[in-house]
């Protein structure tokens, strides 16, 4: 009763390997995805302040020539 091809069982096994493998893969690039986002949200808040900063020394600058 027991149907089963030795070649086949060996792939399924390999297949198994394989994929556990690139989960484990896909898994480290997700988590260096979402360390690398962490970093990425100061950054965004730095640019942010930048250009406040810049809009802020242009209208100071405006204000100056056209008074």
């Amino acid at each position: 009763m027991n149907d089963f091809d030795p070649v086949e069982f060996g792939k399924l096994i390999q297949s198994v390997e394989t994929l556990t493998s690139q989960v484990a893969t896909l898994a480290a690039k997700v988590e260096e995805m979402s360390n690398q986002m962490t970093g990425g949200k100061g950054l965004i808040a730095g640019m942010m302040l930048a250009a406040g900063g810049i809009g802020a020394g242009a209208s100071e600058l405006f204000s100056r020539i056209f008074k």
